[in-house]
């Protein structure tokens, strides 16, 4: 009986990076784009990830891996 192969990828090549999303807590030091991970609510941040202004939320995603539509 033969064990099956694994063959490796490079970091960059794989599903799984393109479907990791990291979360952001408020508090965190951080900048850029973030959208509420409740309600949807877009940031930009400057120095620390702030609650969400919108339901009070505390947890944020990067602008370009959220799944909520920019409108």
């Amino acid at each position: 009986m033969e064990e099956p192969t694994r063959t490796l990828r490079p970091l960059g090549t794989g599903l799984m990076e393109r479907e990791y999303v990291e979360f952001w807590p408020a508090g965190t030091i951080a900048t850029g784009r973030f959208r509420c991970t409740a309600c949807g609510n877009a940031a930009v941040v400057k120095h620390i990830v702030p609650r969400c202004l919108m339901c009070g939320e505390g947890l944020w995603e990067r602008d370009e891996t959220s799944s909520f539509v920019a409108t």
